[in-house]
């Protein structure tokens, strides 16, 4: 792109211009530079990639050490416009265990939280309300399985919006990692066509939750210490800034 600068060059007298002003027009090429492309996450089973994000642009929960659960040590989540990713970490000795139960299977609820008020919604197990839940199952017999969920949202009750087999979800692990892709155009499409609408936005809030077979307690991620104000050990919800 060019850009032309217009100088004026006039001689003074007295402090004053006069009619010898005259315009000189000089061309100089103004330089654009494009912005750096948005970090994005490959949901393969493998996980370089996720310490390759710069600090400040995801969110991260560590486990808290005198939480009532300790399957999970650590979770992250990690926002484009067209995606969002999630990180967990399990603890190594709680996933043998998992992965050893008869007939096993762990499950997940992905727990949103679009409107950006947390009185509205389902609070149990964060002290904040939300949303939306995604439901299915990260492992079964002994090992992890690619995760499909089921879209729900709380109208009253929870009413289900997409089936599993949708392509909202896809999720993979390896060791004691698994990582997760949510489609949000998918989520979005759903979300707007609901009887209540409610699309998710640059800012979101969201945690996950962890069931055993037969949704027995896993863990719960943010989560917090036993005492008098978080007696029950529930954390708040991590608040998300989509990067663009």
């Amino acid at each position: 792109m060019k850009k032309t600068l217009t100088l004026l060059a006039a001689s003074a007298v007295e402090g004053k211009f006069t009619a010898a002003e005259k315009t000189i027009k000089v061309t100089v090429n103004a330089v654009e530079i494009p912005p750096a492309p948005v970090a994005t996450i490959t949901v393969d089973g493998e996980f370089d990639d996720w310490g390759e994000l710069e600090e400040g642009t995801f969110k991260k929960s560590v486990c808290d050490p005198d939480a009532p659960w300790e399957g999970v040590k650590e979770i992250r989540c990690y926002s484009t416009e067209e995606t969002v990713y999630y990180y967990i970490k399990f603890d190594e000795e709680s996933l043998a265990d998992a992965f050893a139960m008869e007939n096993p299977a762990m499950h997940i609820r992905l727990c949103i939280n679009t409107d950006g008020e947390y009185e509205s919604g389902y609070a149990n197990y964060f002290l904040e309300a939300y949303d939306f839940i995604i439901e299915g199952a990260i492992a079964g017999e002994g090992a992890f399985v690619e995760y499909d969920g089921t879209l729900h949202q709380r109208i009253g009750s929870w009413v289900a919006l997409l089936e599993p087999g949708n392509g909202l979800v896809h999720g993979v692990g390896n060791g004691v990692e698994y990582e997760i892709s949510l489609d949000r155009a998918k989520f979005n499409e759903a979300a707007n066509t609901s009887d209540v609408p409610m699309p998710m936005g640059d800012e979101f809030q969201t945690g996950i939750r962890f069931y055993y077979n037969g949704w027995d307690e896993f863990s719960n991620m943010p989560n917090s210490s036993i005492d008098e104000e978080m007696g029950n050990g529930w954390g708040y919800l991590m608040r998300i800034s989509t990067n663009k």
